[in-house]
């Protein structure tokens, strides 16, 4: 995970094309590079171990995060498809204007299927509002195994549902309803999508912003070349996949609300925002995904930063690569 080096992947012609870290990112990372080798890398399954280091890794970056005065956040409760009570954070500027209605995103957190919570991620979202002057309400939706699919999802799609229907409470356009989401929870943003379009929910939800989204349950053995560089492994894959799905992972009856790369056509989805890291093993699942919209003539913008792996901006919060990155996705969010 933590070796600054350069892998060589051959090709049929004979020419070599080197992947390392982009040189700002390396030079982020060196003096961390004590305290990751201290964290064990886990086997595959053991969630458990996951569950401790993602959040102590996570932890010091959110904390290092400034503060976000002009930013409140309010907890909300929502009933999920089940009965049970989902917590939603409310986080939304101090001043939402009173004239005419806004827009508003449903926002999903990281994971990898099974650790972290909305708490964890308030301060970045807040990050987001302030920047964007947009209403984002966050979903505390459940983890597996202890909630195998399709709790998540349909946990996220409560939300959703909820919001739109409460749309003039807060003031929001519901035409201009989006979802967003990074990683794991790009990947339920990506399903909630789906699920949207196939239960007809009305209005139609207006655009997915997709932060390295995690797409595909077969996307769980090494790629040569890559692996050594990345951050989110093929193990980590592997183990939250099975989480959420059990002994059906590859299998081809995973849903494309558990599973977004499955779905059979993409006719009726909303425009899509996605950006991934050259090191990232999400990679040619995202490109795969997005060149589907493409085809399908759906309103796709793709972004494809080189030299940096999963979750790259909190490791190198300065450098050019989260800068664009930055840039970018606030005027997704703000394209609504």
């Amino acid at each position: 995970m933590c070796s600054l080096i350069a892998i060589t992947t051959s090709y049929r012609n004979g020419a070599t094309m080197p992947l390392s870290y982009d040189p700002e990112f390396a030079k982020a990372l060196e003096p961390l590079i004590p305290k990751l080798a201290a964290i064990p890398m886990p086997k595959a399954h053991d969630i458990q171990a996951r569950r401790d280091r993602i959040p102590a890794i996570f932890g010091s970056m959110m904390a290092a995060l400034p503060e976000v005065p002009d930013v409140s956040v309010d907890n909300l409760t929502v009933k999920s498809y089940d009965g049970a009570d989902i917590i939603v954070y409310h986080i939304y500027p101090n001043e939402i204007p009173s004239g005419p209605q806004t827009s508003a995103y449903i926002y999903v957190w990281g994971g990898g299927m099974i650790s972290g919570s909305a708490s964890l991620f308030i301060k970045p979202v807040s990050l987001m509002a302030s920047a964007t002057r947009t209403q984002f309400f966050s979903v505390d939706y459940r983890i597996a195994p202890e909630n195998p699919h399709p709790t998540p999802t349909e946990d996220v799609y409560a939300a959703l549902e909820w919001l739109t229907e409460n749309h003039e409470k807060f003031n929001i356009d519901p035409t201009r309803i989006g979802i967003t989401g990074e990683s794991a929870g790009g990947g339920i943003a990506a399903g909630v999508s789906i699920m949207a379009r196939d239960r007809q929910l009305s209005p139609p939800l207006a655009k997915q912003v997709l932060i390295y989204p995690m797409l595909d349950d077969r996307n769980c053995f090494p790629i040569p070349g890559l692996e050594e560089l990345a951050f989110w492994k093929a193990d980590d894959n592997l183990t939250g996949w099975t989480a959420l799905l059990g002994d059906e992972v590859g299998k081809d009856s995973v849903s494309p609300y558990a599973a977004p790369i499955r779905v059979e056509s993409v006719e009726g989805l909303p425009p899509i925002y996605i950006d991934v890291g050259e090191l990232d093993i999400y990679k040619q699942e995202n490109v795969e995904y997005i060149r589907r919209f493409m085809k399908a003539n759906i309103s796709a913008e793709f972004h494809l930063y080189p030299g940096v792996p999963h979750g790259f901006e909190g490791i190198a919060p300065t450098s050019t690569a989260t800068r664009k990155a930055t840039e970018n996705r606030i005027r997704a969010l703000c394209s609504i």
